[in-house]
């Protein structure tokens, strides 16, 4: 059960209003013009962080319950079939909740750059329209009509978010990563085209030395000799400004590559992990772009078997699983780092475990 979630509509629910990021509704829209027309004012709305689209909530906000669910595939396609502009329509995930012995369902719309929403060409239901080339979006607890149009003032907003033009330069970073067509080597340095102030060089710095034999890499060839595991650091510059460095390790011989993964402890052990979220995350994803294949899947371990790097959406779900992990495996606070190799892997490889069987609870 989404204990967090669970806290967030609470909360929502104890406010006894509606705001700029939640919207209450007591069943499921009957007419697809005004549920797409809800999410992309969520979606556009000024705010830092998911929407949520919530169902089985009455008037004063009362716990009503559904009557029927929805699935997620099914919305998915609604939004697909709406013809938003370049093809590109809000980010949502679908959960189930009870609260007070009801049923209710989240519609989380998560935030993005990729701002404004608008959908490319009409759409209509019964009376109800959404006009092409229209730009709406959500001020407090309002919806911009659909007979009207967002201000000026918002409408600029959104653009400059699409184009990085209100992050910092590290946020701007980590979002022009994730067009790895848009970057050029020249040399040892990359650089952003369309705003070349941004690049990635190679650096020469011993700090992340020994990366590569961790718990996660032991069961790679290359471990036991010299020639095969090796670090690489990167440098991410904002004209002459390191704003970020970041250790890359290659292993299997050399052949697989892959940025380090961060870790936290467990007891006398280490769980290594990614957070989707990160900028150490979004330069992953560029990695798997250039080498055309994901090698933080499928790594051989020292037990004959393979595992993935575990990947949590949050740093949330990350403190979420450490809490239920500790539980598990530590019964008091005097734990001194494990030392030996093969305890530590055999730690390492029943975290991963324990990982794999709280995510089917979840979920």
């Amino acid at each position: 059960m989404n204990h967090i979630l669970i806290g967030t509509v609470q909360a929502f629910i104890d406010l006894k209003k509606e705001g700029v990021c939640w919207d209450f509704k007591q069943e499921h829209h009957n007419n697809t013009v005004d549920f797409i027309h809800d999410v992309i004012c969520l979606a556009n709305a000024r705010h830092d962080g998911d929407r949520y689209l919530i169902f089985g909530i009455g008037d004063n906000a009362t716990i009503e319950g559904l009557s029927s669910l929805k699935k997620q595939a099914d919305i998915i396609d609604t939004l697909r079939n709406a013809h938003f502009a370049d093809d590109m329509f809000p980010d949502i995930t679908l959960e189930d909740i009870t609260i007070d012995n009801k049923k209710l369902q989240i519609l989380i719309v998560k935030e993005t750059s990729n701002k404004p929403y608008y959908l490319k060409q009409e759409k209509k239901e019964g009376k109800k329209t959404i006009n092409a080339g229209t730009i709406y979006t959500r001020n407090m607890d309002t919806n911009t009509p659909k007979n009207r149009v967002a201000s000026s003032k918002d409408i600029e907003y959104m653009w400059k978010e699409r184009f990085g033009l209100t992050q910092t330069p590290l946020e701007r970073f980590k979002i022009y990563l994730e067009d790895f067509d848009g970057w050029q080597q020249n040399g040892e340095i990359s650089h952003y085209a369309q705003f070349p102030e941004f690049t990635i060089r190679s650096l020469e710095d011993s700090s992340c030395q020994g990366c590569e034999t961790r718990e996660w890499a032991r069961g790679e060839i290359g471990y036991h000799y010299d020639s095969g595991n090796g670090v690489s650091l990167f440098g991410f510059y904002y004209h002459s400004t390191l704003l970020k460095k970041v250790c890359c390790v290659q292993f299997d011989g050399g052949k697989k590559y892959i940025v380090n993964p961060d870790w936290e402890a467990i007891g006398k052990g280490r769980i290594y992990f990614y957070l989707e979220d990160s900028f150490e995350y979004a330069y992953q994803q560029f990695l798997i772009k250039e080498r055309k294949e994901d090698f933080s899947k499928q790594i051989n371990s020292t037990i004959s078997s393979t595992f993935d790097i575990p990947l949590f959406s949050s740093k949330n779900k990350l403190q979420n699983f450490l809490i239920e992990a500790k539980k598990q495996f530590c019964h008091d606070d005097s734990y001194s780092p494990e030392t030996n190799e093969k305890e530590q892997n055999k730690l390492f490889y029943s975290y991963l475990n324990f990982h794999k069987e709280w995510l089917l609870k979840n979920v």
